[in-house]
């Protein structure tokens, strides 16, 4: 595979994280730098800055004189995860309900015809995409703050994973996610702050929950 582009290293991040999102690449898999560098056409330069940019999305770890290897999936880190990015995302869902102003909310309230539609046609990967989408855009509309903004943007990539793996074992929570999102939408538009904070911490605790069965069901298998 070749890779051609201005920002080369975020384009092979980009490629590799997708393989780990999905599994492609499995958990604790070693990314050989060698053989990664030779079978993408691309320098160990921009391969060690793509690696570094994995390291920062807690996709991958790089150990000393040991090279790049997945990351585990554990039962503390899905915790860890939930209960820190949804912190972030409920500060940014009160900010969008007290901020919002015309122009902003519509396109967002308008992907939930889109959601409902991909959840009656049973295509939970493409309601899931919607969902990371939502988030992406409120996340640049309105975090208005860098710091804020750049935690969420580097860990979206693990929630993705996370989401990914309880996509294969689980879909049947799908619809109470649906509810509480329209939920949230309600509230944002009717700027109901706090309402809409602990709508986003109830969305992730339902998430986690869905994540660590679909764990546990793979351990056990």
């Amino acid at each position: 595979m070749s890779l051609q582009a201005v920002s080369l290293s975020e384009q092979i991040a980009r490629h590799l994280g997708e393989q780990i999102i999905t599994g492609e690449l499995a958990p604790g898999a070693k990314l050989p730098e060698g053989e990664l560098a030779k079978d993408l056409d691309v320098s160990t330069n921009s391969l060690r800055e793509a690696f570094r940019l994995l390291e920062k999305q807690h996709l991958i770890e790089l150990q000393p004189r040991r090279g790049a290897r997945v990351c585990e999936i554990t039962e503390t880190q899905v915790k860890d995860l939930y209960e820190f990015l949804f912190l972030l995302l409920s500060q940014l869902a009160e900010r969008a309900a007290v901020n919002w102003q015309p122009g902003q909310i519509e396109d967002l309230v308008g992907m939930l015809p889109q959601l409902e539609q991909h959840f009656q046609n049973d295509d939970m990967p493409a309601a899931h995409q919607l969902a990371f989408r939502f988030v992406e855009i409120a996340t640049a509309r309105f975090s208005a703050n860098r710091y804020l903004e750049a935690d969420i943007v580097n860990l979206i990539p693990l929630l993705k994973r996370y989401s990914f793996t309880a996509l294969q074992e689980d879909t049947t929570e799908f619809d109470v996610s649906l509810q509480i999102f329209k939920r949230l939408l309600v509230n944002i538009v009717g700027r109901k702050q706090q309402e809409a904070g602990a709508d986003i911490r109830e969305y992730g605790e339902n998430q986690c929950q869905v994540v660590l069965r679909a764990i546990a069901k793979r351990n056990a298998a």
